[in-house]
């Protein structure tokens, strides 16, 4: 065989090699990447989160929103410190549904760290949001706050037991990277 051919079959060897590798670091680049800005942005809503008034409207909303308001106003029927409280809370959550519905945000991960929470906010306002969408003429498969439900919907049927389950799937990974004892 001639040199010039070893020499070439080498060379072109060594360079499928290199874009082989260029293109494996770089889908892992995009996709680090995209899990920093799913980070950020967590870490910026959940900023709000560690607020004690946003815990009291909270409260309020999920304890006593229902006991104290009657939906059949809709939510532009409640006084002004309800529906405060209401909008506070429901619009947290809200924006999460929406960078979850545009892929800013990964919705798995939202459901598992505040799926208690989404779930019981959607079942105190559920009832003042549909009456809302009525009083929209919007009907039963209204726009109004529609995300936020979509996400509470996913949160309701993600089982119990998932955070527990990706606590010991991190574990397992760490361990097999020998990062963990």
């Amino acid at each position: 065989m001639d040199s010039s051919v070893v020499f070439n079959t080498v060379t072109t060897a060594i360079a499928v090699v290199a874009v082989v590798t260029s293109i494996v670091f770089s889908a892992r680049q995009a996709r680090t990447a995209k899990h920093a800005n799913h980070i950020s942005v967590l870490v910026d809503l959940l900023r709000e989160f560690r607020s004690a008034e946003f815990h009291e409207q909270h409260d309020y909303v999920c304890a006593r929103l229902g006991a104290e308001h009657d939906p059949a106003d809709g939510v532009r029927g409640l006084p002004a410190e309800a529906k405060a409280a209401f909008c506070s809370v429901v619009y947290y959550y809200q924006s999460f549904a929406n960078l979850a519905v545009f892929g800013l945000l990964d919705q798995t991960l939202l459901v598992t760290v505040l799926r208690t929470r989404i779930v019981s906010v959607w079942k105190a306002v559920g009832p003042f949001v549909e009456r809302e969408r009525e009083l929209r003429d919007e009907g039963s498969e209204g726009t109004y706050l529609s995300a936020f439900e979509e996400l509470a919907r996913l949160a309701a049927d993600l089982p119990p037991e998932h955070i527990r389950n990706q606590m010991a799937e991190a574990r397992r990974r760490l361990s097999r990277r020998g990062l963990m004892g």
